[in-house]
């Protein structure tokens, strides 16, 4: 009996490290490829679809709430690793590091795509805007994508409901005061295909 205790004791203790892990992993895998790795993919091959949530969608608050869900859990698994008397120092730091990093990543992404202001923020507030113009592309296209995004050179959020067609300009009227804005646009060919990202542009609303 005591041995059937024991090795289910230490089956518990590793299944809690795993769940941990496994959830930890991902998470902060998706997170970083939003911010870090999606635009100079897009920027290399054009084809690829972007993994972005348009900021305050439905599919941008479905991933804000399994990453608050998961950063839940992923804090109770690490209280109970901290508190487990079989597993190592070393286990311990590990697991503690990784929590803490996917959380702060899980942070860092909602305040680089959630974009927009709120409505109790916005009250009383003169509105801004940003007009946009860029050259036309030098290849066939059908229409552009403007980007935007509040890190120079990474972390771009489409910001066009419809494609940008018959204009070479757009006005973003979804912008704060006293904010830096980093702007691309992407031409968009009869296949649906992207171009790489042009040069980017900064504006500072006043």
């Amino acid at each position: 009996m005591a041995v059937v205790l024991a090795f289910w004791v230490k089956m518990m203790r590793y299944r809690v490290l795993q769940i941990t892990w496994v959830l930890a992993f991902p998470l902060a895998l998706y997170l970083a490829e939003n911010l870090w790795l999606d635009a100079p993919i897009r920027a290399k091959f054009a084809g690829v679809p972007t993994l972005v949530p348009e900021p305050l969608t439905s599919l941008w608050f479905a991933v804000f709430a399994v990453g608050g869900v998961v950063c839940v859990v992923l804090v109770v698994g690490l209280v109970l690793v901290s508190r487990h008397r079989g597993i190592s120092s070393q286990g311990k730091l590990a697991t503690g590091m990784a929590v803490i990093v996917t959380c702060a990543i899980w942070g860092w992404w909602f305040s680089s795509t959630s974009g927009g202001t709120s409505a109790a923020s916005g009250a009383g507030q003169h509105r801004h805007s940003v007009t946009l113009t860029w050259n036309a592309s030098s290849s066939p296209v059908v229409g552009y994508n403007v980007y935007r995004s509040t890190v120079s050179g990474r972390g771009y959020v489409k910001i066009n409901a419809a494609l940008v067609k018959d204009r070479l300009g757009y006005k973003d009227e979804n912008v704060e005061s006293g904010k830096i804005y980093y702007y691309v646009t992407r031409a968009v060919d009869a296949k649906g295909k992207e171009s790489g990202d042009s040069v980017e542009v900064v504006v500072t609303v006043p």
